[in-house]
């Protein structure tokens, strides 16, 4: 009888609440999808160990995010249940009547929870299914490869989180719903909704004050995030900010519906125009409980946007430079030594302290470099010769040095040019450069790296000088530093800056990050070296012989030839737990790291893929949770109102001004926690525009344009198809009381 009972209970909800219903299976397919990613795998052609371990990262990542978007959804799912057991009121005040216990009107919402959690869980399983099979070929686009094998996958780890995740949240919403039944008095079931939702009347001057401060606490707040610049997350001024958006964003609710109320009602030619009385009054019924549904759906609002729009920037930033980043097949790179000497050492020998400190710090190292004269190429290719030839074509070792005694501030102030030149948009760079010693290269080894990349070698009188800057945000002060025709005193050499700007990257790396270094003559170099200056660090940059096989075999044999050179067993300055996998001790000399344009570039791909994601899968999930609340909310509301528009009817108005006056009130639920949250977003994808895409040179419009299109397509639905139900649910009601 009572699991009858409550499958015509589902099958009605079914019909009255198909949104909330279509919410949890969207739900489940979304949680489904994204946490199938990793075992979608089998799909790709990998060529590599390291795309497999990207795979397996980014599905790493997303499980961790996960159990914060479990934490939204289970939110979702209790508040949204919180407004369906207060539509049924008087059907439970019913059954209570007719004789049911309150133990058995529990169990009827117990059985009832349970069915709708199995329908979601199975049909939302089966569209995840379809959606991730959607995914896979997103997944072959952002890593660069071919679905060549297409199959269908079904995930067991996907589904067995999914299910436990949501036969979790579904056992709380149980419970929860069990409380509240057995909670209700009976005279307040029968009279549930025979009056509005209200509290005490608030003084609209305390509203108007309180609003006031709101909106200091926030403009505090937008002032500390520009202050800051979301560079360092744990920034005190940070933490400030969010706090003064969160406490401003509740103060602003709380305060909006009292003050503005009272301000209405005072407007005599707007209060008494057709049902602006009624709409006002509605919204106010709920004024109580509306301003904190609408603060935590602008918060919920703010994060979705800023993530989305953050994340597809990122994007751009890490992976936009990839092949710029890495151009060569290979490259070794030695720290040398890697501390500062101290002030009294660079004061007695400023040229050749960092030698000295190596030689007394690091013996067994410097004997080793001086003893091959710094050549990394040399020494490797003597600890396996015959796989050196089967595997390196030829290379290109560029040695950094610095100038101790000649900063880049001293530079322009030896020049009588305020240092930046022009109004410059990198003044973090320049920040950060102005007290650096002046880095330089010889010619020598800036025309071999050209060579190694199949380019023309330059020329140099020996009175002039280059600059080489790949680094997009450095662009601006490179060129200043051109523009402004510098001369540049090294040891006696009064050296003439000539342009254009050169921006050959010297080295691999995940982007283009060669930055603001001194092309010079090798006489310059040399003058430097006889009075003991040692290299800053060094790079052997290599080509791989073209014998058929694969840039991963490649670069396992480099690996392979270091480890020769410096096994394991070797000691010395190892990088710790970091390097415990590596095939060879990371030292000082003749080899710190190793990075490859296959391993750069399958990196890259799968950033790619872990931001894009988790972009969406955040995004996406934080938006269909604030639309499902405020639409399970209105559609509560509507129903609850149709006595009233019963009512309105028989006063005389007609259904167009009942169904504006739903539209108006759908419209200011949905769009005042959006536009606080816009303005919210603004700010903070305003500030990152600052402080990291503007120096990065990755236009803001992209991403913007892409959070809108979200924000419009799943926000958008929602409030449409919010007005369409609640729309219908008035107009029902009107054709009922025709009928009678």
């Amino acid at each position: 009888m009572l699991l009858k009972l409550a499958l015509r209970n589902v099958r009605r909800s079914v019909k009255d609440y198909a949104i909330y219903f279509l919410t949890l299976i969207f739900a489940v397919a979304v949680f489904y999808s994204f946490n199938s990613i990793g075992e979608q795998q089998v799909l790709f052609d990998l060529e590599s160990e390291a795309s497999a371990r990207q795979f397996s990262i980014t599905q790493g990542v997303l499980n961790l995010f996960s159990w914060l978007i479990t934490f939204v959804l289970a939110f979702l799912v209790i508040y949204a249940n919180r407004f369906l057991i207060r539509r049924r009121k008087r059907e439970f005040g019913t059954y209570l009547v007719l004789g049911m216990t309150p133990r058995s009107v529990s169990l009827i919402v117990l059985l009832e929870t349970a069915l709708v959690g199995v329908v979601a869980l199975l049909v939302g399983l089966v569209v995840g299914l379809l959606l991730s099979q959607g995914l896979s070929f997103l997944t072959a686009y952002l890593f660069g490869t071919t679905l060549q094998h297409y199959q269908f996958v079904l995930a067991p780890q996907g589904v067995l989180m999914t299910v436990a995740c949501f036969i979790g949240i579904f056992a709380v919403v149980a419970i929860f719903n069990t409380i509240s039944v057995n909670y209700f008095k009976l005279i307040d079931l029968l009279h549930a909704g025979d009056r509005n939702e209200r509290g005490g009347v608030r003084n609209p001057w305390v509203c108007l004050a309180v609003f006031i401060l709101s909106i200091l606490v926030l403009w505090r707040a937008y002032s500390l995030l520009i202050e800051c610049g979301m560079i360092m997350l744990d920034d005190p001024r940070f933490i400030k900010a969010t706090v003064a958006m969160l406490v401003g964003t509740l103060g602003f609710f709380w305060s909006l519906a009292g003050f503005v109320i009272a301000v209405i009602t005072r407007l005599r030619g707007v209060y008494f125009r057709g049902l602006t009385m009624f709409t006002v009054r509605q919204i106010a019924s709920r004024v109580n409980t509306a301003f904190l549904s609408l603060w935590a759906v602008c918060v919920l609002l703010f994060f979705s946007i800023t993530t989305f729009s953050i994340g597809m920037g990122l994007v751009q930033i890490f992976t936009e430079q990839q092949e710029e980043g890495a151009p060569y097949d290979a490259t070794l790179i030695a720290q040398v030594w890697r501390d500062d000497p101290s002030a009294e050492e660079l004061a007695a020998n400023p040229y050749g302290a960092r030698a000295q400190e190596m030689q007394n710090e690091a013996p067994e190292r410097w004997a080793d470099a001086a003893g091959w004269q710094w050549d990394m190429a040399a020494k490797l290719a003597a600890g396996a010769p015959e796989l050196w030839a089967q595997t390196v074509a030829a290379s290109a070792q560029v040695n950094f040095y610095e100038v101790p005694t000649l900063t880049y501030g001293e530079l322009y102030e030896r020049n009588g040019v305020p240092f930046g030149g022009k109004e410059s948009t990198d003044a973090m760079v320049e920040e950060a450069s102005k007290d650096a010693n002046l880095a330089v290269m010889s010619l020598h080894d800036f025309n071999a790296a050209r060579a190694l990349l199949g380019l023309d070698p330059v020329e140099l009188a020996d009175n002039q000088c280059l600059l080489d800057n790949s680094i997009t945000m450095a662009e601006d002060l490179a060129q200043s530093m051109v523009e402004a025709k510098l001369t540049v005193p090294i040891e006696g050499y009064e050296l003439q800056l000539e342009g254009p700007v050169e921006t050959l990257q010297m080295e691999d790396s995940s982007m283009k990050s060669t930055a603001i270094i001194f092309v010079v003559p090798d006489g310059v170099v040399e003058s430097l070296k006889a009075q003991g200056v040692i290299p800053r660090y060094s790079v052997l940059n290599i080509t791989y012989v073209d014998n058929g096989q694969s840039a991963e075999a490649h670069d396992k044999a480099l690996a392979e030839i270091v480890a020769a050179s410096q096994p394991l067993s070797l000691g010395g300055f190892e990088k710790g737990s970091a390097g415990a996998d590596d095939p060879y001790a990371s030292l000082l000399w003749p080899v710190s790291s190793l990075l490859s344009q296959h391993e750069l570039l399958v990196q890259a791909s799968g950033l790619r893929l872990m931001i894009t994601y988790l972009a969406l899968y955040i995004g996406f999930v934080l938006l269909i949770a604030t639309a499902a609340i405020l639409a399970i909310q209105q559609l509560s509301e509507a129903a609850d109102s149709a006595p009233r528009y019963r009512t309105l009817e028989c006063l005389g108005c007609s259904a167009p001004m009942i169904s504006r006056s739903v539209l108006v009130q759908v419209l200011i639920y949905f769009l005042l926690p959006l536009g606080l949250a816009l303005c919210h977003s603004a700010c903070a994808i305003g500030v990152m525009a600052d402080s990291l895409f503007r120096l990065m040179m990755v236009p803001v419009a992209g991403p913007i344009g892409l959070a809108a299109l979200l924000v419009l397509v799943v926000y958008g639905g929602y409030l449409v198809a919010t007005y369409a139900a609640a729309r219908s649910v008035a107009l029902s009601a009107l054709k009922e009381q025709r009928a009678s």
